[in-house]
């Protein structure tokens, strides 16, 4: 997989945004027909946020948002790319990026909103956004991943329901002098569809069709096959991008990974022979946060001190489609955030 040959660039902060909401396995078990014991054997999930009835996935976004940007220690004028990512926007239009600018003050022209990278949103938005710095006079993208997940399963889908809960994430990435910056990356992807979401087109359809079946208008997921994929070609994305960057998995100082459950990363920490302590588990009481989920893990490990400079961090993810992917930075200073 190739290695990054271009104008060098790099993480340099991660905001987070969270619902107030904390909701327990114990809650969802008033409604579902399973145990709290159960959701935590079989996920390692405990608690979750959802969005209150008057919150919405934007608000969240634009949280995240000024929470990098400040971070950054810079002001929305200095943005010059912005990413936003989203696969449960209240509006499939307008633009979720172009709301987020017009809220923040951000005047860029090269906005872009990826909606169906589900959670592997964050390579993808960050590879995109590192091409798009190369344009000249490009010095800082701003990558925003926001979710409202816990509303698109059906409530009473014990299945799948118990795994969601709601946040959004952000980073800023810059251009950056000197050696370091993303180093390599890997991206794939294989048709399936283990994971759907029926967009409008095809539930107005169905709709208004005598005689059509109705089709599911809550997300739906295989959960075996999720597994499979994910324990298969995560680990194989991260050794081909670690391979492309002449770099051992035992240098990697912290892996930012997707966080599906618990049991899924460790299970992947293990295959890959890595020590669980340079995974950050958010899983746990955030449960899986969709597209904003890999920068839950990235803002922990800057949260808690461990992404600085010099260091080598790997971020990594599979989503819906599906489609995956992994990068390696070699970071050029500290990884700023705030509460």
């Amino acid at each position: 997989m190739p290695t990054w040959d271009l104008a060098p660039v790099s993480l340099r902060s991660c905001g987070l945004a969270l619902p107030d909401r904390v909701v327990t396995n114990a809650e969802l078990c008033e409604t579902l027909d399973t145990t709290p014991e159960w959701i935590e054997e079989k996920t390692g999930i405990r608690e979750r946020r959802f969005l209150g009835a008057d919150e919405t996935v934007t608000d969240l976004a634009v949280r995240a948002a000024e929470r990098a940007v400040r971070s950054a220690g810079i002001e929305a004028r200095d943005v010059d790319v912005l990413i936003v990512t989203s696969s449960s926007p209240e509006w499939i239009v307008p633009s979720l990026g172009v709301i987020v600018a017009e809220r923040l003050g951000i005047t860029t022209p090269r906005i872009l909103d990826l909606a169906q990278h589900a959670c592997a949103s964050v390579v993808y938005a960050l590879h995109t956004a590192s091409c798009m710095l190369q344009e000249p006079g490009m010095r800082n993208a701003l990558v925003v991943c926001a979710e409202g997940a816990s509303r698109l399963p059906d409530p009473d889908d014990r299945t799948v329901r118990i795994f969601f809960g709601d946040a959004a994430g952000a980073t800023v990435l810059s251009r950056t002098e000197g050696p370091g910056g993303l180093l390599a990356y890997d991206l794939g992807n294989a048709y399936s569809p283990a994971v759907a979401l029926a967009g409008p087109s095809m539930l107005n359809h169905a709709r208004n069709t005598p005689g059509r079946a109705p089709v599911n208008p809550h997300l739906t997921m295989d959960g075996r096959v999720v597994w499979q994929e994910a324990t298969t070609r995560v680990p194989k994305s991260v050794a081909e991008t670690l391979s492309a960057a002449g770099v051992e998995a035992s240098e990697v100082d912290g892996f930012a990974f997707h966080q599906a459950n618990v049991r899924l990363l460790r299970y992947i920490a293990r295959t890959m022979g890595v020590d669980a302590a340079k995974v950050p588990v958010t899983a746990d009481v955030l449960g899986n946060t969709g597209a904003a989920s890999a920068l839950t893990a990235l803002w922990r490990l800057a949260a808690d001190g461990k992404a600085k400079a010099g260091d080598l961090i790997v971020l990594g993810a599979i989503g819906a489609g599906f489609m995956w992917g992994s990068m390696c930075f070699r970071l050029p200073h500290d990884i700023s955030t705030e509460e």
